[in-house]
């Protein structure tokens, strides 16, 4: 018996029951496509909100740089670059020939200097020998004479005794001739020893003087040894300024040949082999690899989260896959506008506010010589309390 719920199995049938399960299939896909949107906007919301809270509690910057001290080699002195034995990038220790400058002209210098003082060397001791000889002349003529100014002055006093007493005789015996008591012989003879005495009397005082004569010519010649230490101390005064001529020579023929400061590297290289150098030029830069750190610009509104001894981590662009860690070590006192070389005045009123930036110094340790000055940097610093 048939069923009577039964229905008939016509075409209209079979075409609702098609319908009904592509409804319940497109249902079911919208169903599907909603979760799936809704799954993915939740995603994204939780990347975004992850994202925005890692900035939040972070401070982060992208232009950071590595730095260091990098040291300008230059010359004191001008010339010919006759050697340069390095390229850039080379490994130098402390004491290594970085370039020579032709020295032949100050070697020959000093060479006339060395000369020069050897000369004096042989003229001071012409000198002092004869100051010897002078003194030892002059001494004996003049304690000569002074022996023969005493003789000569004794005889002077004696033979004017001698004309005292022949005048004194003279004159008595003269008033005695007027009574006829002495001869007019006599007389002449007296007045003779009295004409005697007294040429005596002369004779000894120019032997006098010419005593004192030779004792002043001996004074005289041993003014020569005064003059001689006057030339001495003349060629003191030369020979310091010589030797003072000569070690400028010697500091230059060594300023001629510059040598590494440090244990460090070659930075660059701005001169060749052969070409004229002047005093003060920049020759070559060098650095220390292991005296780095990174350098950053920080907005002033970032500035109160950052203290001294904060730790820091560091990416740098050269090598995405590893990690390093700094520590801030110096925080600028003023924005880096206040060291630009053109002011930036505002006279006509308008103003347009800008964030100012001011730099930190980050610590960083080489690791096998990979961190290079000028790399990037992408450095971030945790806020404490977030």
């Amino acid at each position: 018996m048939p069923n009577d719920d039964s229905r008939p199995n016509t075409p209209e049938s079979n075409d609702i029951l098609t319908n009904d399960h592509s409804n319940k299939k497109r249902n079911v896909r919208r169903f599907l496509g909603n979760i799936t949107i809704i799954s993915l906007v939740l995603a994204l919301l939780y990347v975004t909100g992850d994202w925005a809270f890692d900035e939040w509690s972070k401070i982060t910057e992208t232009d950071a740089r590595i730095a260091t001290d990098q040291i300008s080699v230059s010359s004191r002195s001008d010339g010919w670059v006759t050697r340069l034995p390095i390229t850039e990038g080379q490994k130098i220790q402390p004491g290594d020939l970085l370039l020579s400058i032709d020295s032949r002209d100050s070697r020959l210098k000093l060479d006339e200097l060395t000369a020069r003082l050897r000369a004096i060397d042989s003229q001071r001791a012409l000198i002092l020998t004869k100051t010897k000889m002078v003194d030892a002349q002059t001494q004996s003529r003049m304690e000569a004479a002074i022996s023969h100014v005493k003789a000569a002055n004794a005889v002077v006093k004696a033979s004017k005794e001698q004309s005292g007493l022949a005048r004194n005789n003279y004159k008595r015996f003269k008033s005695l001739s007027g009574i006829n008591i002495i001869s007019q012989k006599r007389l002449d003879q007296i007045r003779t020893e009295l004409i005697q005495s007294e040429e005596r009397h002369q004779i000894a005082m120019a032997n006098l003087l010419a005593t004192k004569a030779d004792v002043n010519e001996a004074k005289a010649d041993r003014q020569q040894i005064l003059i001689n230490k006057a030339l001495l101390n003349n060629l003191k005064h030369e020979e310091q300024q010589i030797i003072s001529l000569r070690d400028r020579q010697i500091l230059n023929i060594k300023d001629k040949t510059i040598r590494s400061p440090l244990n460090g590297v070659v930075s660059r290289t701005f001169i060749n082999k052969g070409e004229y150098v002047h005093p003060g030029q920049r020759l070559i830069l060098i650095h220390n690899p292991n005296n780095i750190w990174v350098e950053a610009n920080i907005k002033e509104t970032e500035l109160r989260h950052i203290k001294l001894g904060m730790s820091a981590k560091l990416k740098i662009d050269a090598y995405p896959d590893k990690n390093f860690a700094g520590k801030v070590e110096r925080i600028g006192q003023a924005a880096t506008g206040e060291f630009a070389l053109l002011p930036n005045p505002n006279p006509s009123g308008n103003f347009t506010k800008v964030t100012q930036r001011l730099p930190i110094r980050i610590s960083v340790k080489q690791e096998d010589e990979l961190l290079k000055p000028g790399m990037l940097v992408v450095i971030e610093i945790d806020i404490p309390g977030r």
